[in-house]
């Protein structure tokens, strides 16, 4: 809203705060998969009061009409931008001008249909003109087993299904339409459901940060054809722009993920959508998660001791062998990776500054472990 935006949230799920609730048939027969999980045209028409509102309380029509969605409601965006005819307002013009979509469910949905063995989805030249600039933001630590029916080219990985989403994309012309964001140490909750992020013991980074960007980007993109930064992934096939063995563009991580003081998982158990955090304390043995699974902080592949932060630095290269984590490279590691990210646009001046602050003043030497 401070943006210049009017904000309207829609609600699809059922009073009981359920996405996928029974709906009854015609024909007596039960879904109990879909209902209004996957309705477009649900928010659509949500979408068409949200305007006639704007329109009658501010005397005008917006510029532009945005869509962001969370999980099914990315998943529902996926439907939007892919379906032909469907992104169609009764002006004939694009209903949304463009489409942040977070985390999509799954990964899903992909954009291809299969007809005879060809995939017959966004080959023409029309359908690819009428899809709207498109960015997805992928939380990387949310990688569950997607255990429906699904051809054998899907996969059940979610982190897959999102890397694959964009390759199929890129891979079908739309590669000037579409930027995928994938964000490591975040699992599906970016914070937004947590006071400051955290409710002990989840603590969770807080993807509003990057968000701010996010929103930014696609406007630009829209209003003026600014293209946002490429696609961010530590697939080489997507971070690996030229191919030559080095990705360029890899996931994005947060300055508490490039200068860590210990390591973000999840909590409570490895497929959840939220996070604890386990710092290095050089004290006792690295955590367990509730289902009594442990904590790999030092990726060594045994459940054995905490490092402490100079340790731990020293094995991810920050450190030489002989140097010692102090304040001061503590405090250059941390404006090195925000002023990065604010050079890429991944963070605002403001967010970078706040991070140099944070870190002339966090505990380097955290007295107490995590669960």
């Amino acid at each position: 809203m401070a943006k210049g935006y009017v904000l309207v949230k829609t609600n699809r799920t059922s009073s009981e705060g359920l996405g996928e609730i029974t709906a009854a048939l015609e024909d007596g027969s039960a879904v109990d998969s879909i209902a209004f999980n996957d309705s477009a045209r649900y928010i659509m028409d949500f979408a068409e009061v949200a305007r006639a509102l704007i329109v009658q309380r501010l005397r005008r029509a917006p510029i532009h009409l945005y869509m962001y969605g969370h999980s099914a409601g990315a998943r529902i965006g996926h439907s939007i931008n892919y379906t032909p005819g469907l992104n169609v307002g009764r002006d004939g013009k694009p209903f949304f001008d463009g489409l942040l979509l977070d985390d999509p469910a799954a990964g899903t949905w992909y954009p291809v249909v299969m007809k005879d063995g060809k995939d017959v989805l966004l080959a023409t030249a029309a359908e690819k003109a009428a899809f709207v600039p498109q960015i997805d933001v992928a939380h990387q630590m949310y990688n569950n087993i997607w255990p429906p029916k699904h051809p054998a080219w899907m996969s059940s990985s979610y982190l897959e299904n999102k890397r694959n989403n964009a390759k199929i994309l890129r891979d079908k012309g739309l590669g000037a339409k579409y930027r995928m964001y994938e964000v490591r140490s975040i699992s599906h909750s970016g914070g937004e459901n947590l006071a400051n992020g955290a409710r002990a013991p989840l603590d969770n980074l807080d993807l509003s940060k990057m968000m701010d960007r996010f929103v930014d980007f696609l406007d630009r993109w829209v209003e003026a054809g600014a293209a946002p930064p490429p696609t961010r992934s530590d697939w080489p096939e997507l971070g690996d722009a030229d191919r030559d063995g080095t990705i360029e563009n890899p996931a994005l991580a947060f300055p508490e993920v490039a200068c860590p003081l210990g390591v973000y998982y999840s909590y409570p158990e490895s497929t959840s959508g939220t996070t604890a955090f386990a710092a290095f304390t050089g004290a006792g043995l690295e955590p367990l998660d509730a289902k009594r699974v442990f904590v790999d902080m030092n990726r060594n592949v045994v459940w054995d001791s905490r490092e402490t932060p100079t340790e731990a630095w020293r094995r991810l290269g920050l450190l030489q062998k002989s140097e010692s984590l102090t304040r001061e490279r503590y405090v250059a590691c941390v404006q090195r990776a925000s002023d990065q990210l604010r050079r890429d646009g991944f963070l605002s001046e403001e967010t970078a500054a706040s991070y140099v602050r944070f870190a002339a003043a966090v505990d380097l030497q955290p007295k107490t472990a995590s669960r």
